[in-house]
């Protein structure tokens, strides 16, 4: 009966968790990353796999994505799993800090991650993110029941429960880095944890053979996988991300506060999303979540394995890809997402840990009202326009153009996702001539054809111009004889020698 009601607590966590991750889950239009999911998956198994080897993926997420493109709605489909991975993160989250500190300990922290907008956004985003945080999170477990029993974990491994959290600690590890090497700066972070707890081990050969024998294992497992990349790829790790612009104060902030500190970051720009939740309620939540961690390590001095493993795996990460930043940018909220589940559990443990000074029914009231300030920062996000409108721009590039004419794309990433989005009859008069330049343009315009002039970006981007200046570099155009918007993140103009009176707008 004990253990049915402990399994209880866990199943209503991920139940509570899964439910702001369906609502809304198919009603944005996919975006640039979205649409070479779609694309992926939509592949033949050889070709999949080669498709991602080629370009630093490993297959199996979108081999696991396959069998859904046929169900339905791809944008539902395609961004169940990751809700439903989503979820059990954030049920792990509070599995690890109700064992390390207790039932509060644990709703804080679920409350925390399970009501974060960046970790609810990449929940709702048909990408392999949540299934990588899940299966980091998955090894987090493991080696944090290693660490509260350093004595056990230090003996050789045997099939016990100590076995059981080796074989837990390494499993996680090895399929998280088989789904997605960004995983494996995690290995990295395991082994500097590993080194951590060498230091306060009563036998120090034997655990580190353990930790070799991990790595062996991991290596084992994963290598191959690895080693088929490397045959595949068209260019090197570094040469893909070269469109990630310089580190600076104001990027900074918004890969940390919006991973950590509840902001609702913009998924294509580079900066928050205007919402309108008071600043000074954000503010007092960062504050929250501040203490809480501060008094976490408080909390935590007289177990220093259990803080090590915590600390580490929550700082090393966003220190070490702040680091390598000044030499080549790679700081992204998706490359350092899992690293908010420790935070979490930092700040889950620490809030107990404040809370254990007020009386029962107190702490009920704060945990309860705590619940409410997240979840009021978190509803604007429902209501934001996270991605771009390339759907309703579709269907206005299907109403209008006509054969012969010129569109001429700001962003050519747009291609795959209007293929997505436009009628199958219509794709074919309105992506035919697309692929062109501004000068390809301004040809077609001096030949007498009508040209579409379509600003937007499909993926992230450190360049936003607004309409006015950038429509305004198109002069060579002409004067745009009909503009009409996509939400408010596209607009559309056409050219039209035969009418250069004036502009008409629509919407």
């Amino acid at each position: 009966m004990n253990r049915l009601r402990a399994l209880c607590w866990p199943a209503l966590v991920f139940v509570l968790a899964l439910l702001p991750r369906l609502s809304g889950l198919g009603a944005r239009p996919f975006w640039l990353d979205e649409a070479f999911t779609f694309q992926r998956a939509s592949l033949a198994p050889a070709a999949l796999v080669n498709d991602s080897f080629i370009n630093h993926h490993m297959p199996s997420f979108f081999l696991m994505l396959s069998p859904l493109v046929g169900l339905g709605d791809p944008q539902y489909w395609l961004r169940l799993p990751s809700a439903v991975f989503g979820a059990l993160a954030v049920m792990l989250v509070y599995m690890i800090a109700y064992r390390i500190a207790g039932r509060t300990a644990g709703i804080v922290a679920a409350l925390i991650i399970g009501l974060s907008p960046t970790a609810l956004a990449f929940s709702q985003e048909a990408r392999s993110y949540t299934l990588e945080m899940f299966l980091i999170l998955v090894a987090l477990y493991g080696i944090t029941r290693l660490a509260m029993d350093i004595s056990a974990a230090s003996k050789p491994i045997r099939w016990n429960v100590t076995g059981a959290c080796w074989a837990v600690f390494i499993l996680g590890s090895a399929v998280a880095l088989d789904v997605l090497g960004d995983g494996l700066p995690w290995l990295i972070v395991a082994n500097v944890i590993g080194a951590a707890l060498l230091v306060q081990s009563p036998d120090r050969w034997q655990l580190l053979r353990n930790f070799l024998l991990s790595d062996f294992i991991v290596a084992l497992l994963c290598g191959p996988f690895y080693y088929l990349m490397t045959l595949h790829q068209g260019q090197g790790y570094i040469q893909s991300v070269m469109w990630i612009p310089p580190l600076n104060a104001s990027r900074l902030w918004y890969d940390l506060g919006s991973v950590y500190f509840m902001r609702i970051a913009d998924s294509v720009t580079f900066k928050f999303m205007h919402v309108p939740t008071p600043l000074a309620l954000v503010w007092v939540i960062d504050a929250a979540l501040a203490l809480g961690v501060a008094s976490a390590a408080w909390a935590l001095r007289r177990r220093p394995a259990v803080l090590a493993v915590l600390g580490i795996s929550f700082v090393f990460l966003p220190l070490m890809f702040t680091i390598v930043s000044i030499w080549r940018p790679i700081l992204l909220p998706r490359y350092i997402l899992w690293s908010a589940a420790p935070f979490a559990i930092l700040a889950g443990i620490g809030g107990a840990a404040l809370l254990d000074l007020a009386a029962p029914r107190a702490r009920a009231l704060v945990v309860a009202g705590g619940a409410l300030l997240l979840l009021v920062n978190l509803v604007p996000y429902y209501n934001a326009e996270t991605k771009p409108r390339w759907d309703i721009a579709a269907k206005l590039l299907a109403q209008d153009v006509s054969p012969g004419d010129v569109v001429y794309l700001y962003d050519t990433g747009a291609l795959p996702i209007l293929r997505m989005y436009l009628p199958p009859g219509a794709r074919s008069v309105v992506l035919k001539d697309a692929a062109g330049g501004l000068n390809h343009a301004e040809k077609a315009a001096s030949q007498g054809k009508r040209v579409w002039v379509v600003y937007g970006h499909a993926g992230q981007s450190a360049e936003h111009a607004a309409f006015s200046k950038f429509f305004a570099g198109a002069q060579a155009l002409g004067k745009p004889s009909l503009t009409q918007v996509a939400g408010s993140r596209i607009m559309i103009a056409l050219y039209d020698p035969a009418n250069q009176n004036g502009a008409g707008t629509a919407e």
